[in-house]
């Protein structure tokens, strides 16, 4: 498949700030869009950034009209997203494709967002960016993010080995080198989203994987309905990214931690893969073009992402 890469971006060009999932609730925008601002950017928030529809940021129909809004709207140069949480695969019906398609823009975020990425790829051919959100930008973000944000905005698609926070190091599990597009996200969408028509294919694709707050037995699940969907067998390599709050962490009776798991599938698959990419829900958020070709050169005392 060929991509189309959106151009980066101007200081003065504007972004559109859209929530396709769970609303804003108690919390303030206000110190992430004066992340944005301090950039250069100017900012445009659509209705569904203050809309709340119980655990939503309002209806289905508002959520998907700003999406499809904002990619029409000329003044708008990127689009970034509010927060994950819930909401984006009930968005995917309502999506304009060829309305989206025919105006194509930087589109960022990571999550839930990661079932608006696959459909964005795969019907629309377009490469998106799994990157830091507004309500994250808002947070104290770490100096690694903060560059890695920053710097993508402007270059979104350049190569070359990314740079890595200071105490990252990353690790091989299984040794190789593989080539392709980056695809998938967050391990729960890639799931919830198998076997449906807006299901992950990553044909020949390096294989992204992330995830929040959940125990190794539901990490365990996930992974054996990703390798029985066929989604393994179609990849080239594994990019095993941030696993935040999941557990347990350290060795157990009767427990498997979650890297156990991890490492377990992996040597199953037989495909290359790494662990510890910094990103995912961790402090330190990689900015990464999905879509873009990236190559693994993976020894057993060596772990290099190249991005091509």
């Amino acid at each position: 498949m060929k991509y189309i890469f959106p151009r980066g971006l101007h200081s003065g060009d504007t972004l559109g700030i859209v929530a396709p999932s769970s609303a804003l609730a108690d919390d303030s925008i206000e110190s992430g869009l004066a992340f944005l601002h301090s950039l250069g950017y100017t900012t445009k928030c659509y209705p569904s950034v203050y809309a709340a529809d119980g655990y939503l940021a309002g209806s289905d129909a508002v959520r998907a009209n700003d999406i499809n809004a904002a990619f029409a709207d000329d003044e708008v140069a990127g689009i970034v997203c509010l927060r994950g949480g819930y909401g984006a695969t009930r968005l995917l019906p309502l999506l304009d494709y060829d309305r989206i398609g025919a105006h194509p823009k930087l589109f960022i975020g990571f999550s839930d967002i990661t079932a608006l990425h696959t459909v964005l790829q795969q019907r629309c051919h377009m490469a998106t960016i799994h990157g830091a959100m507004v309500m994250s930008l808002g947070r104290a973000p770490t100096p690694y993010t903060i560059a890695q944000f920053t710097q993508g905005l402007a270059d979104p698609w350049h190569t070359g080995v990314p740079d890595l926070p200071p105490s990252c190091t990353l690790e091989t599990i299984v040794p190789g080198d593989v080539s392709g597009p980056l695809c998938g996200g967050n391990l729960m969408l890639l799931s919830v989203t198998t076997g449906t028509t807006y299901g992950l294919d990553g044909s020949d694709g390096i294989l992204l994987l992330e995830e929040i707050g959940e125990e190794a037995y539901s990490l365990d699940r996930m992974l054996r309905q990703l390798e029985q969907s066929g989604l393994i067998d179609r990849v080239q390599g594994i990019l095993f990214g941030e696993f935040t709050k999941c557990m347990p962490v350290e060795a157990q009776p009767y427990e498997f931690t979650v890297k156990d798991v991890v490492t377990q599938y992996a040597r199953r698959w037989g495909k290359p893969a790494l662990w510890g990419f910094p990103a995912g829900h961790g402090r330190d958020n990689a900015w990464l073009p999905l879509g873009q070709n990236v190559h693994l050169h993976l020894t057993r005392h060596q772990a290099d992402v190249i991005i091509q």
